[in-house]
C-alpha cells in the first residue's frame, strides 16, 4: 500500500515530463537506472524527401530498491510537434543467461517492449530494443558513454516499420541518473 502513492507520483512525473527518440521511441538506456533524459532525433521516412527533427524528454523511476520501474516519454517541439506521449510499467531481469540485463515493459496504446543491455567496459554500454505496438515494429540499437558517475551520452538508431512505410531515427541524447 505504501508504494501506491509512489507509483502514482512517478507515473504522473513520467507522463508529464518524459521521453527519448522519435516517434515516441523510448531509448532503452533509460530503463536501467532512475534518470531523466533529453534527446534530439532526426527522422527520415521512406518515400519522403527530407527529415523531420524534434526533441524528446524522458524519465524513468525504479520503485524503492526493486527492479520494477515506471517510465514516461513525450515529444517536445521540433518539426514533429508535441503530443506523442508514452507511459510504461516494466521489470528488469539482471544478468540473464550470464549475458545481459533484460527489461520487459507494457505501455500505453498496447505497447510491448523488450530491451537488452550489456556493459562493454571503459564506461561504454550497448542496448538492443524491440517494440511491438499494434501492427508496428521498432528495432533499436544504442551505444552509451558515461561522462562521469551521473551523466552519459547516448547515440541511438531506431528502425520503425509501419505497414508499407519505414522510418529511420537517429538520436543523440544526454542522460542524468538520480
Amino acid at each position: 500500500m505504501k508504494h501506491t502513492y509512489s507509483l502514482g507520483f512517478l507515473t504522473l512525473i513520467a507522463a508529464s515530463a518524459s521521453a527519448v527518440a522519435l516517434p515516441t521511441v523510448v531509448a532503452p538506456s533509460t530503463q536501467f537506472a532512475s534518470n531523466v533524459s533529453l534527446t534530439y532525433g532526426q527522422e527520415s521516412t521512406s518515400g519522403v524527401s527530407g527529415h523531420q527533427n524534434g526533441w524528446s524528454l524522458g524519465a524513468t523511476g525504479y520503485l524503492g530498491g526493486s527492479d520494477l520501474f515506471v517510465q514516461g516519454a513525450t515529444s517536445v517541439g521540433g518539426d514533429l510537434g508535441n503530443g506523442q506521449d508514452l507511459v510504461q510499467l516494466g521489470y528488469r531481469f539482471k544478468n540473464v543467461g550470464g549475458i545481459a540485463d533484460a527489461a520487459l515493459a507494457i505501455g500505453s496504446d498496447e505497447r510491448y517492449t523488450l530491451s537488452l543491455h550489456r556493459a562493454l567496459g571503459g564506461g561504454f554500454g550497448a542496448w538492443a530494443t524491440y517494440v511491438r505496438q499494434g501492427h508496428d515494429n521498432q528495432y533499436g540499437l544504442t551505444i552509451s558513454k558515461m561522462l562521469n558517475h551521473d551523466y552519459s551520452l547516448d547515440l541511438s538508431f531506431t528502425r520503425v516499420e509501419v505497414s508499407s512505410v519505414n522510418s529511420d531515427v537517429w538520436g543523440l541524447g544526454v542522460r542524468r541518473k538520480f
